[in-house]
């Protein structure tokens, strides 16, 4: 069965196209920009399924994978190529993803889907219908496959594969060796952890109530209309309401001393660097010199340095031993430093209670960039990573070489034409040729 080809069923089918390839776009890109939160989210899913496991390394694989899909599948939806692969494989996934949510749904053993990352947070009800919704508009594609308006033709559509393998690889590459190139979690440079970690409490109004004879009036505290009226009692009115503080995990604790480092950290009004290990026995060891060397360096210029990790006793000591380490390690929750960065180890840099400067520990930079000046900040080792960073970056290499690629397409098109028409118009000059000898011949013959 497939949709007439009708104005109405055109421009329905083009809709839900386009519908279709915006989402599955983000959701492959959202998910690429933050590869190992992926996999992090797809452990969540192992261990829902019973299958917890699964090692790191095919997790990530999945999640790579899953992303590069979402992505390609996207962006061919969008540029119209493809087409017998792309209205068959739209629905299929769409089915497979509502199926695996309603069985998400009904255990309610998962909080977030993570379709979109930290990009966006969904109930599992409103991931069902969600994947409810893209089901339905992927069935118009799949009946309408042969009203989908192409802006490729098949001679240039391998430029689309070749630069949309590419370009989301290159994302995911740079996300995972460094940081991600857009950040979605609390923990962004420039996030205020004072008020994450405290929220905003609810505000109140205090009316006084008083009374003259048998009268009554609420009014504020001073404005007693004259010495006649008796205040009789108060109530307290709620103006705005407070809010949860959005960070409940941060907790810096050193086991030495039996001591919470937290609120010494995030009230310093000067620069604190807080050196992220997630786990000792797993972090990378190819910078642990510099992270030593910037201990020395803070400890020279009375400037805090913390290291925290959820890590145990004897791994640290261990880490000791192999590293040469001299700083005081604390303890953080294993969940809360896979929020923080994602990096093993990583850094961050406090001035005010504000991050100011997050690096993955091959980004660190170097030891003379930290000064305890308020308007100077150190700069990552590679610079280039910092100039890849943001969402208009890759918006516009995203955009652009694909409207290069239509260019381009056009030009091949239109110079085919081209070629073709000398031919043509030989065809045709001959022709005449032919039927001026014909004349020729017959006016020969009646003159004879």
């Amino acid at each position: 069965m497939v949709l007439p080809n009708k104005k109405g069923y055109v421009i329905l089918t083009n809709v839900c196209r386009l519908l279709l390839a915006l989402v599955l776009i983000v959701s492959g890109f959202v998910k690429s920009v933050d590869p190992i939160g992926s996999m992090y989210k797809m452990k969540e899913y192992a261990e829902a399924f019973s299958m917890g496991g699964m090692s790191d390394d095919w997790l990530m694989f999945f999640a790579v994978s899953q992303a590069v899909l979402e992505f390609v599948l996207g962006v061919f939806i969008l540029m119209g190529i493809y087409r017998k692969f792309t209205t068959v494989a739209t629905p299929v996934l769409m089915a497979f993803f509502t199926l695996l949510t309603i069985f998400i749904y009904a255990g309610d053993n998962i909080e977030d889907c993570g379709c979109f990352g930290e990009a966006v947070t969904m109930s599992n009800g409103q991931t069902l219908t969600k994947n409810v919704v893209l089901l339905l508009l992927s069935l118009p594609l799949f009946l309408g496959r042969n009203l989908i308006c192409y802006y490729i033709s098949a001679r240039c559509r391998w430029m689309v594969t070749i630069f949309s393998l590419f370009y989301i690889g290159a994302v995911q590459i740079i996300s995972f060796n460094h940081l991600p190139v857009i950040d979605f979690g609390d923990y962004t440079v420039g996030s205020d952890l004072r008020g994450l970690t405290q929220g905003t409490p609810d505000k109140y109004k205090v009316l006084y109530i008083y009374g003259r004879g048998n009268e009554r009036c609420e009014l504020p505290e001073g404005e007693l209309p004259d010495t006649t009226w008796t205040c009789i009692s108060s109530k307290a009115e709620l103006v705005e309401k407070g809010t949860e503080p959005t960070v409940k995990d941060f907790l810096v604790y050193d086991w030495e001393y039996d001591y919470d480092a937290t609120e010494e950290i995030l009230s310093d009004s000067g620069h604190v660097c807080l050196v992220l290990i997630e786990r000792v026995e797993s972090a990378s060891m190819s910078r642990v010199d510099k992270i030593n060397d910037l201990y020395d360096h803070c400890v020279e210029n009375d400037i805090p340095f913390y290291v925290t990790t959820a890590s145990g006793a004897e791994e640290i000591e261990l880490w000791r031993k192999r590293t040469g380490a001299e700083y005081p390690i604390h303890f953080t929750d294993e969940h809360a430093l896979k929020r923080m960065i994602r990096a093993n180890p990583g850094m961050l840099v406090l001035k005010d209670g504000v991050i100011v400067g997050k690096w993955d520990v091959s980004d660190l930079p170097a030891v003379e960039s930290f000064v305890e000046a308020p308007t100077k900040l150190p700069a990552m080792d590679s610079v280039w990573v910092d100039s890849v960073r943001g969402w208009r970056f890759w918006m516009l290499m995203l955009i652009l070489p694909l409207l290069a690629i239509v260019v381009i397409d056009y030009l091949m098109a239109k110079r085919a034409m081209r070629k073709a028409t000398p031919g043509e118009s030989q065809e045709v000059s001959g022709q005449q040729k032919t039927n001026e000898e014909k004349e020729n011949n017959i006016n020969i013959n009646n003159n004879l």
